[in-house]
């Protein structure tokens, strides 16, 4: 009889240290491989319970998955007795016939597996990539009828409605991942990959920075509580202090990210951990706003609480505090429109002029992924390093130093 088992596939590192986590379909001594899409280190890895470290989402994703093949496995035992030809169990679970499932009907579960795993955020981008390039192309066809040319026909058309490279990219990069994923799921073969040539653009665009006189000026506005920009004011010298912490970020954060003297976190983009110290003028400011349990009191229980609908929440929160921030940059004269990201784009270009390395500035900001998960807690010579590279900068804004 056969058996379905999640595991690692030691047998294929790739260039950067991953290996493909996989379905092992066994027959007595025989086995063949069903892919998943992910692909994680050995460590990331519980050989014990055959599931993913660290990653509550994805493991949903692969149970739902999981729970698909045994209950086709289940099927094909009950319908073909005694059979142990492992091609063709494979071919049963996996339904070969799928590569008649349409792009569009692909792209919809894809979403939906998103949402079930909660990655709201996530199913918004593929469901607003799936909008604009629905609009220029039938999706409503098998995945073998899409080759190269319709990929640089669709580009074409993005092109013709003044989209930019990057606005561009963004959405190819969706359909490119869509594409991947039904390699992955055996729906397609390598062969037919159409985005093996092709490359996806991408524009230099010069970020939005304030000078350090600007930055200086911004710190030292004198507002009272009761000003209707107060707590904006105060949120965008948190994000500064905070490394240019990315506002989606700052608006989860809780009181249970605070442990031993530092803010914890992981980033909602990446996954990557986080440890920043908590200083006295970051406690200070979250004293300030904080309510409910964010740290910062912009979002509600009611709201963290409702997770399909969090997304549009938080996009509507940085709205309105990037339309104070606009306000305030005008209050001190800067040439620049203020936003949540002009603080993270400052906080380089200001650690830069204060003589740090680009490397320095990089880990800082997160634009290192080399540390294992648990190296964010034992690595403290390396925190302490950037620290204080952390406290010269917000000293220099508040004048401590001169």
């Amino acid at each position: 009889m056969a058996t379905l088992n999640l595991t690692l596939d030691t047998r294929r590192a790739r260039k950067d240290g991953t290996y493909p986590v996989v379905f092992r379909l066994r027959t007595q001594d025989k086995f063949c491989d069903i892919g998943t899409g992910f692909k994680i280190l050995k460590e990331q890895f519980d050989n014990k319970s055959n599931c993913l470290l660290h990653d509550m989402e994805g493991n949903i994703v692969l149970e739902q998955l999981k729970t698909y093949y045994l209950k086709r496995l289940r099927t094909f035992t009950a319908e073909h007795l005694g059979c142990n030809d492992l091609k063709q169990i494979k071919s049963f679970l996996i339904d070969t016939p799928q590569n008649e499932i349409t792009i569009i009907d692909f792209w919809n579960q894809h979403i939906e597996e998103l949402k079930t795993a909660n990655r709201h955020g996530g199913a918004k981008v593929y469901q607003t990539s799936l909008s604009v390039i629905s609009k220029e192309i039938v999706l409503n066809i098998p995945f073998s009828k899409l080759d190269y040319k319709s990929i640089i026909e669709l580009e074409s058309k993005l092109f013709k409605r003044g989209m930019s490279p990057n606005g561009i990219g963004v959405y190819m990069r969706s359909f490119r991942a869509i594409c991947n994923k039904a390699v992955h799921f055996d729906i397609m073969g390598l062969e037919w990959y159409p985005f093996r040539k092709y490359k996806i653009r991408k524009e230099k665009t010069t970020p939005r920075v304030f000078t350090m006189t600007e930055m200086k000026a911004y710190f030292n506005l004198e507002l009272e509580s009761t000003h209707p920009l107060y707590r904006s004011w105060l949120i965008g010298k948190l994000i500064f202090m905070l490394r240019g912490i990315n506002i989606k970020d700052l608006l989860l954060l809780s009181l249970d990210n605070i442990n031993g003297g530092r803010i914890i976190y992981k980033r909602s983009k990446t996954g990557k951990l986080y440890s920043l110290a908590l200083t006295p003028e970051v406690q200070d400011v979250i004293n300030k706003l904080q309510s409910g349990n964010t740290l910062i009191g912009v979002l509600s229980d009611v709201e963290l609480k409702n997770r399909p609908h969090l997304v549009e929440v938080i996009v509507q929160k940085r709205k309105v505090i990037n339309a104070h921030l606009r306000k305030l940059g005008i209050l001190i004269n800067s040439k620049e429109a203020l936003s949540t990201y002009v603080f993270r784009y400052s906080y380089a270009n200001i650690s830069r002029q204060l003589g740090y390395s680009k490397d320095l500035i990089a880990e800082a900001l997160g634009h290192s992924y080399g540390n294992s998960v648990t190296g964010i807690y034992l690595e403290q010579f390396d925190n302490a390093v950037i620290d204080e590279m952390n406290r010269r900068v917000v000293d220099t804004m508040l004048k401590t130093h001169d």
